[in-house]
């Protein structure tokens, strides 16, 4: 009786173990992965840049919005006798205008270029315009049409392209020949479309395209003219 005790309950301690047990994992189960989390990494990027660019600034959003360069235009002369019988085109020849005729910086508007920084961030595009007033000599004016042209343009900003090869933001366009008159018409010179024109963006006089033709008038006087051109740069604020 004893001994059948003792087996009964080596036989219930087995019974336990097993069902305590895990069964053995067959071949064909399959195991959950490694426990996952995210997190977040930020920081803000500001407007502007790590130095002054120069030059003349926008304000309030356009506040980093530069037109860093713009050129003096030194033309060829001209003759009383041609301007009183004919209109008179003269060529460009550089920068380097009179000192006493200077309005501008010469380390900035002598050189030929034109130069304009976008360090707003906000892909909102940008314009520049000029106008051109009459070359005066005193109380002497002529009128005239004044042709800007540029060449050599480069930006920082070179746009991208989608899997598809399908623009996915535009690269900065060139430089477009503007005309002015002297009558204070306003005329596009460059143009950054929305999502373009971050970045340094500079040309440089196309001396073969800029002319200054003076009209016609009986009543010049022999002298050095001046015209300021007024350049303008402004915000596209009408996105694509």
């Amino acid at each position: 009786m004893k001994k059948t005790l003792i087996a009964s309950a080596a036989a219930l301690a087995l019974a336990a173990a097993a069902a305590i047990a895990p069964a053995a994992v067959s071949a064909d189960d399959t195991t959950t992965g490694p426990a996952t989390d995210q997190t977040t990494a930020e920081f803000t990027v500001s407007p502007g840049g790590t130095k002054d660019p120069g030059g003349d600034h926008g304000t309030g959003d356009n506040a980093n919005l530069w037109l860093v360069k713009t050129p003096d235009l030194l033309f060829s002369n001209a003759t009383v006798g041609e301007i009183i019988s004919n209109n008179t085109t003269l060529k460009y020849l550089g920068g380097k205008v009179s000192e006493t005729h200077r309005t501008g910086d010469p380390s900035e508007n002598q050189d030929g270029a034109l130069q304009i920084s976008d360090l707003r961030g906000t892909g909102a595009g940008w314009t520049l315009t000029a106008s051109v007033n009459q070359p005066s000599l005193g109380d002497s004016k002529l009128d005239g049409t004044l042709t800007l042209a540029f060449k050599d343009a480069k930006s920082d900003f070179v746009g991208t392209t989608n899997d598809d090869g399908t623009p996915d933001l535009p690269a900065t366009a060139a430089p477009q020949t503007a005309t002015l008159s002297t009558s204070g018409t306003t005329a596009t010179v460059w143009t950054a479309a929305a999502k373009s024109g971050q970045g340094a963006n500079t040309a440089t006089v196309d001396p073969d395209k800029t002319t200054f033709e003076i009209f016609a008038n009986p009543g010049v006087t022999a002298g050095t003219y001046d015209a300021t051109v007024t350049w303008t740069l402004g915000s596209t604020v009408t996105p694509n």
